[in-house]
């Protein structure tokens, strides 16, 4: 059987030795993994989509340096807190 990398090459050699309901086992292993993990992928890319859809993306022309400007300007100093801490 030919590899396509030098990880599933590692993982032949690993097994080639395990009895054959190991072997078994380990590929039930390996499904399982890989389920979770592109499950995993899938819901982070649904839960990503399902906020932009609820929230937009940004939009403005400005460049961020004057938008962050526009920040800075807006912010006004207080002391009402200033007794707090």
């Amino acid at each position: 059987m030919l590899t396509k990398t030098k990880h599933e090459e590692e993982i032949l050699k690993e097994m080639h030795d395990l009895s054959e309901p190991f072997q078994e086992k380990m590929v039930k292993i390996v499904h399982l993994l890989k389920q979770e993990f592109l499950k995993l992928n899938q819901d982070e890319k649904a839960a990503t989509n399902k906020f932009l859809r609820i929230c937009g993306t940004w939009e403005d022309e400005r460049t961020v340096k004057e938008q962050m400007k526009d920040i800075y300007s807006s912010r006004k100093s207080t002391s009402r807190t200033a007794k707090a801490f």
